[in-house]
């Protein structure tokens, strides 16, 4: 059977590819493939250019994730409301509309709580998490991990 953490090893080691690929499409620098000497009067080479920018669209969120799951978890903490209404860890690390969130959850779907990757949102009263608006954050277990 397959190991996990050899497959996040192994998808590691891709990731040093994605990152050239990246580079050498010039990607990274214009969110398309500007940066490519394209001729523009070669139906082919503009056939090329748009489904390649559609792949480097996804190999892009492809290394964001892989790198993010590379990243060492610094904190793990429960969530309060702090005096501005957004909710922080015990460290002051705190999460606002559109942040990024790592926590744990416990549903129907799976016998015991696991870490769920989601966003937070506020609805004009309180946040939520974007896809478990029915779990409150106040008190919730989430994990930080290492910036970049």
């Amino acid at each position: 059977m397959a190991d996990l953490n050899l497959l996040l090893k192994e998808a590691q080691n891709l990731n040093l590819s994605i990152r050239g690929i990246l580079k050498l499409s010039t990607y990274e620098d214009y969110d398309d493939l500007s940066g490519l000497h394209i001729n523009y009067e070669d139906g082919q080479q503009l056939f090329l250019q748009s489904e390649l920018r559609e792949v480097m669209g996804k190999l892009s969120d492809v290394e964001r994730r892989i790198a993010y799951l590379s990243r060492p978890v610094k904190e793990t903490s429960r969530l309060h409301k702090n005096g501005s209404g957004r909710y922080e860890t015990k460290s002051g690390h705190y999460y606002t509309s559109g942040s990024g969130i790592e926590v744990l959850i416990k549903d129907d779907y799976r016998e015991v709580p696991y870490w769920v990757w989601t966003s937070v949102e506020h609805d004009g009263r309180d946040y939520y998490l974007v896809g478990h608006k029915d779990i409150r954050m106040d008190g919730l277990t989430v994990r930080v991990r290492e910036a970049v």
